[in-house]
């Protein structure tokens, strides 16, 4: 029964996966703990929850969130990457907490990362080689810093897709077969939904890998409708994103993302930082060398690149595509790197669309792909030596890199008891209702509002009654009694395009200006019963977005429910 597992090609190509899991899980040990934890960036279970009732009130794509900006409501998901809370909209469906969603992302964060760098390392180094590049990718002490320190969701799982698409590009060049033109399209949306600062600084290093190999396999072309489909077809996939953000951020406040403590001359490292120091803390970043928290690129790491330089020379001749493939890395590494110290400052001048990255040490994230792929390849210096010492190698690397690795993969506090409704009530709540206010609010508010709103709606002239009929992120309806000969009604929302007023199912204008302190919805009322309600719905570009990004999606699901081998083969022609 054994053996006949072991002869089983599925069994075999699962074996890999397996033991990544098994690496990976010390890793995430802490995450699995009942409770919650802190962590910089603190809202991942309130934006789970605005995603949640997005949901719930038929708002799909998300975009408006009701509770925070201080419960005035603002577009939070029409800028801010939502991938990850998609995702987290399908966990929570299947019956996890909130807290506990947020978890189960962190744990695929790792596994996920695995098994994507797995894919891109083997196709070099083989499974052995493959599954050491895998734990040092889930291993490297950048990924304990934007996890267990930051906090940092959306950047954590746009690492998770650029090995993926490397990955895919390298299959779709070499083996020429549309399948890996869907997956291609598929990971480098999923990156623009998750991260797109990150995913602008991996693309320059994405497109020199594709020209690399266009150019060594001789295939422009044969492969060049294929990548430039592929590129379309994921600009479409991501297209109800990226289109708002780039045509409508002009309606919101966006400089605070950019000045301040987020300017990125605060943010360079030094050598020391970055290959001798083990520093590790919980602080935040500060300019010079004060830094409360660790940007390491990892004492294995950085050595294990190193020694691959080794690999290349030593097989340069014997294996020139390989000795080709790790130059070409370790230049990635180096670049990546060098973007990330002090020295480069003069680059981000040249080049300002960088100073959206606001971190320089972000690119540890690239810098981490590059060394963790890189240790794969020691490997094949004791390709000639004897199998069962291949095999002490391997495990010695593993078991290195997560024991040293280890004390970085832990919370700096543990909350056991905290739940849902903790999280969602008295203090707890009201933080996370005004974190992050300044960022993407209506451009009509000068400044941030100093209090919560006082209720739903309220008259600001004249007097009546009113009742609420329903208030969900996308709809409010109001049962109003005005009982003076006219009256001002005020609808405690920030206004933002897409928001649109009726009065007794006629639509009235709003002026956002009109309100000079808040810029909230204003509308003027004659003696009687009225019912108002405000609806919020898509603008033209949203809805061209939506269009462009639901075509998209239906060509890729009927391609993976209807292999493209069904298709007619003229389409399939290479």
């Amino acid at each position: 029964m054994i053996q006949k597992l072991f002869k089983n090609r599925f069994f075999l190509a699962l074996i890999p996966f397996l033991f990544i899991t098994l690496a990976t899980a010390p890793a995430v040990s802490a995450i699995a703990q009942k409770g919650y934890f802190p962590m910089h960036d603190d809202l991942q279970a309130m934006r789970q929850l605005q995603m949640d009732k997005c949901f719930s009130d038929g708002q799909i794509p998300c975009r408006w969130v009701p509770d925070m900006g201080y419960g005035y409501g603002y577009p939070l998901f029409n800028y801010y990457p939502p991938f990850p809370y998609y995702l987290g909209e399908a966990i929570h469906l299947l019956g996890f907490s909130f807290l506990d969603t947020i978890k189960v992302l962190y744990i695929l964060v790792f596994l996920t990362s695995g098994f994507a760098m797995y894919l891109l390392a083997k196709e070099f180094w083989g499974r052995l080689g493959g599954i050491v590049s895998a734990v040092f990718y889930v291993w490297a002490p950048y990924h304990a810093v934007d996890v267990y320190v930051r906090g940092a969701m959306n950047e954590a799982w746009a690492v998770v897709f650029f090995p993926a698409i490397l990955w895919s590009l390298y299959k779709l060049i070499v083996e020429n077969r549309w399948i890996f033109v869907v997956w291609s399209a598929l990971f480098i949306a999923l990156a623009a939904l998750s991260h797109n600062p990150t995913l602008m600084v991996f693309i320059p290093g994405a497109l020199i890998w594709v020209i690399f190999w266009v150019f060594r396999t001789k295939s422009l072309k044969k492969v060049f409708p294929k990548l430039a489909i592929s590129g379309i077809w994921a600009l479409g996939l991501a297209a109800f994103f990226t289109i708002p953000v780039i045509l409508e951020l002009k309606y919101v406040h966006f400089e605070s993302l950019f000045i301040g403590y987020f300017n990125y001359l605060a943010h360079f490292l030094n050598l020391d930082q970055l290959f001798i120091s083990r520093y590790w803390g919980y602080g935040s970043s500060f300019f010079g060398t004060e830094d409360t928290m660790s940007f390491s690129v990892g004492h294995l790491h950085w050595i294990a690149s190193l020694a691959s330089l080794i690999a290349a020379l030593k097989f340069r001749k014997q294996n020139p595509k390989i000795s080709l493939v790790i130059i070409f890395f370790f230049a990635w590494t180096l670049i990546y790197t060098f973007l990330a110290h002090q020295r480069s400052a003069l680059i981000w001048k040249i080049i300002p669309q960088l100073a959206s990255l606001q971190f320089p040490w972000r690119m540890l994230a690239l810098t981490m792909l590059g060394t963790s792929f890189l240790a794969g390849s020691m490997l094949l210096l004791l390709n000639r030596t004897k199998q069962h010492i291949r095999i002490i190698c391997f495990g010695m690397l593993i078991l290195a890199v997560v024991i040293f690795n280890y004390s970085f993969f832990t919370w700096r506090e543990f909350y056991p008891e905290m739940t849902d409704e903790q999280k969602f009530s008295g203090r707890e709540w009201e933080l996370q209702k005004t974190a992050g206010i300044f960022d993407y609010l209506p451009n009509q508010i000068p400044l941030p509002p100093a209090n919560p709103p006082d209720g739903d709606a309220k008259f600001i002239a004249g007097d009546g009654e009113f009742t609420v009929e329903k208030k969900v992120s996308n709809i409010q309806i109001f049962e109003v009694d005005v009982k003076s000969d006219s009256a001002t009604f005020q609808i405690n929302t920030f206004y933002f395009p897409g928001w649109k007023v009726f009065v007794d199912g006629q639509e009235i204008s709003i002026d956002p200006y009109r309100d000079k302190e808040y810029g909230i919805m204003i509308v003027d009322l004659p003696k009687g019963e009225h019912k108002v309600v405000a609806e919020f719905n898509e603008t033209p570009i949203r809805k061209a977005s939506n269009a462009i990004s639901a075509f998209s999606w239906l060509i890729l699901i009927l391609v993976l429910l209807f292999p493209l081998r069904k298709l007619p083969s003229t389409l399939l022609k290479k």
